[in-house]
């Protein structure tokens, strides 16, 4: 029963839109330049502090890309491509900038700071060269920055939970680390990681300014404008496309269900979307439809399971946007997590070129732009 309840799914989520006979494939992979775990030392710390990181395998896994994070994962996509002659690529759904915790910690945790994603490279031990490698990748064609966010933090409420010096938001604070996920975390909060979900016009106008400021780091940093975007845990109020517009942003990713909050009113307002689809503006939405996250769940066979996701895909004419976290890239913390998993993606892009000798690997702005110029 729970196969068939996931096939009439893979399917659906296929029927309406845009579709093309030829086969394409995209990788959207989220959190690039976000923080999550500063090294195994303060893994480490947060056990002796009673914290139970159960089975969250983002805390135990995630971190900003080294320098070898980087080079293995370029090793692989360059060692493979498609019919054009294109190499395999991730779109790399980029966080402009983290929290200056030393400036938040001397301002009495009373007001929010920030600095860019590139400084905070320079503070890590095997990152110093990090960014560079982010250029080079986007030289040879393998890796795509595309804009997720100022931050992957909902300041506001951060702030908040600052406030209590005894919190463990404030623990963890001290290792530089501002937030577990909700399987490891002991407070009963709203996300920290949804960094849109607005509950009030002061969240409204924060966000909205970030959003704008976002946009003008990424351009500088990049030297073009992010023609595509994602929200942060697929949440955002529809009146944020505007500023998104006005920064360039022409193509939605996502997954079938964008999350809205609403002010003044209990949870979010649920949207459905669909590959093709246009908003007033004339933005086009991408939905994701493939998974890859090996991390997630390492007895389960990633490789078949997404195979079928992609044929699925391709039956119903539409190219094959995979879901594919950072944290799966990632061997800073766990050597072990990086290694594993490329081998995967190495067996499931082996199998597509067999399989599909016709295969197309485009990032998220190549795709949106194809999606735009066929219509």
């Amino acid at each position: 029963m729970q196969k068939l309840k996931g096939a009439i799914k893979r399917n659906l989520v296929n029927v309406p839109g845009w579709r093309t006979k030829r086969k394409i494939v995209v990788i959207e992979s989220d959190d690039w330049g976000a923080i999550r775990l500063p090294s195994e030392t303060v893994l480490n710390k947060l056990e002796a502090l009673g914290v139970d990181l159960g089975e969250d395998h983002y805390i135990r896994n995630d971190a900003l890309a080294s320098e070898t994070d980087l080079e293995r994962l370029f090793e692989t996509l360059t060692s493979l491509n498609d019919s054009r002659g294109e190499p395999a690529k991730v779109t790399a759904n980029a966080i402009m900038a983290n929290p200056d915790f030393n400036r938040i910690r001397e301002d009495n945790y009373e007001n929010y700071h920030f600095e860019p994603f590139t400084e905070t490279l320079k503070s890590y031990p095997e990152h110093a060269g990090s960014f560079e490698l982010w250029k080079e990748g986007l030289k040879k064609g393998v890796f795509m920055p595309q804009f997720h966010g100022r931050e992957h933090l909902h300041v506001q409420r951060w702030l908040k939970g600052l406030a209590d010096r005894n919190s463990e938001t404030s623990k963890v604070f001290d290792h530089k680390l501002y937030a577990l996920c909700s399987t490891a975390s002991t407070e009963h909060r709203k996300s920290y990681m949804a960094a849109y979900e607005w509950d009030n016009d002061k969240d409204r106008e924060f966000t909205l300014k970030a959003v704008k400021e976002g946009l003008k780091m990424f351009e500088k940093f990049f030297g073009f404008r992010s023609l595509t975007t994602i929200a942060p845990n697929y949440t955002w109020n529809s009146e944020m496309e505007q500023d998104l517009f006005n920064g360039g942003v022409r193509f939605l990713q996502g997954s079938t269900v964008q999350r809205s909050p609403e002010i003044g009113k209990n949870g979010n307002k649920v949207i459905r979307h669909y590959t093709g689809q246009k908003n007033g503006l004339g933005q086009i939405y991408m939905v994701r439809n493939c998974r890859f996250e090996p991390t997630a769940d390492p007895k389960k066979d990633w490789v078949d399971s997404c195979l079928n996701e992609i044929n699925t895909a391709f039956r119903w004419k539409k190219p094959a946007i995979i879901e594919s976290h950072r944290v799966n890239y990632i061997g800073y913390i766990n050597p072990e997590n990086r290694d594993r998993n490329l081998k995967l993606l190495h067996e499931l892009l082996t199998s597509i070129l067999k399989k599909w000798p016709e295969v197309e690997f485009m990032s998220s702005d190549q795709l949106g732009q194809f999606i735009s110029e066929s219509r």
